[in-house]
Parts: structure tokens; sequence; C-alpha cells
């Protein structure tokens, strides 16, 4: 089948992406949305929402991030300890800090830009996905994104946006976080690690600087038995990232 403009202009734009300020020195990229975060019903999603947004083209997300309604699901919950570390404050003060918030502070965005309760490729059967973006399969789509979506938002990041650091959350997506956003920077140096304690536990994260201004840093996932289950964890990482782009 093949790619209709649409879905290539669509593809290849900031689709997928909670929002904000683009001109924000803090990105946060998740993996995918958990369709949690998406309203209504799925079959709603996947049969009439997904296709009207594929068939506008370009997507423009939100200019203002928000922090409110997202303190309802935990991943934006913890986004908000996150972004209370790295400006300095403690991770148990987030409310009181979002709600000096106006939304300008992060641009917060996803790698690929379909939503998903889980990540079993079934559910691109179940939900006949090929029909409407023209992959059989989702490992197809997720190689598409890694030949043409990933460079068009590694332009962003070189050409006409350039934050302080773009952090990344999961680990075990190191290899698309690297191809997204320096796959158009083509960058020499050596990606680094460094560990961050909660007592007897131990969490890896690994960073490189993509340009002189812009540093990438990718961070286990906020929950689950390997990543920053604790605030601790959440508060060392953020002071950690505070280090790396001071």
């Amino acid at each position: 089948m093949e790619l209709n403009k649409n879905f290539i202009e669509w593809a290849c734009s900031l689709s997928g992406c909670e929002g904000g300020n683009l001109k924000a020195d803090y990105w946060v990229c998740g993996i995918e949305w958990g369709y949690n975060n998406k309203a209504g019903n799925q079959n709603e999603y996947y049969k009439v929402e997904l296709p009207k947004e594929i068939a506008n083209g370009r997507y423009n997300p939100l200019k203002k991030y928000p922090w409110n309604d997202s303190l309802t699901y935990p991943y934006g919950r913890n986004v908000a300890k996150l972004y209370s570390a790295i400006i300095g404050d403690e991770v148990r003060n987030y409310k009181k800090i979002v709600e000096n918030c106006n939304g300008s502070e992060i641009f917060r965005m996803n790698l690929y830009p379909i939503a998903f309760n889980n990540t079993n490729d079934q559910l691109w059967k179940e939900y006949d996905l090929e029909g409407i973006t023209g992959f059989e399969e989702k490992c197809l789509f997720k190689t598409w994104c890694f030949l043409n979506r990933f460079p068009a938002i590694s332009r962003l990041v070189s050409q006409d946006y350039h934050p302080k650091v773009i952090i990344g959350t999961g680990i075990s997506y190191l290899t698309d976080f690297f191809a997204c956003f320096a796959s158009n920077i083509g960058i020499n140096a050596t990606i680094k690690s460094g560990k961050v304690r909660d007592d007897s536990i131990t969490r890896s994260f690994y960073w490189a600087k993509l340009t002189e201004r812009t540093i990438l840093a990718v961070i286990p996932f906020f929950s689950g038995q390997y990543g920053l289950n604790s605030d601790a964890l959440i508060q060392e990482t953020g002071s950690r990232i505070r280090e790396l782009i001071a």
C-alpha cells in the first residue's frame, strides 16, 4: 500500500506530542502515548480520531504544556517531580511548583505518534492499523519512523530549536532516542553513562552532547521493577541532569 501525502506530513511532524513550548530549555520525550492518556473510547480513537488527525496532515501540538491535566496520570506526576529536581527544588514540592507554572517551561513529546495501552504488537492487527497507516505490521511502521520521522525531529533540534536538555524516558529505547535526536546531527561524541542510587538500589542513565547547547539524557522509565520508582531516585536523577546542563 502506497503511503499518502497526509500520512507522511502527519508522521513527520510533532504528532503524538502533548505540547508545550518548543523554545523551552527542557524537552521530555516518552516512547508513545499510553492509551490511558487519551480521552474517549479506544475504538473511537482508532476508527475516528486517528484517521481524522492523519487526514489533516501536519500536526501542531498545544503551545502550552497542560501541567494540571498531566498530574492526573502517574507519568505526568513524575515529570513534574523530575522538573522540580532539575530546577533545584525538592520533588515533594511538585504540586506547589506546578501551580506557579504557565505551560511554557517544557515541551513534552513522544518518539512514536500512535497511542497504545500496552506494547503488544498484536494491537496493530486488532485495530486495523494497516488500513489506517499503510503498514502491515508495527515493526515496519517503526522502521519507517527511524528513516523518516526521526530525521525530521532531529532537524528541529539542530536547526530550529535548541533545548538545553532532551530527556528520554526508557533506557531500553536508548537506540531509538539517539536515532531520533541525533540522526541529522552526526555526533561523534561518546555516549557516557552515570548512576543514581537510593540506598542499595542503583539505576543507570546515559547522555551525550548533541550540539554546543543541547544534551540528550536517557533515563530509566519512572515505573516498573527497574525504573525510577522512588522519589529519592527521581530527585537524584534531576540533580544529575541539573549538573550536566550547568
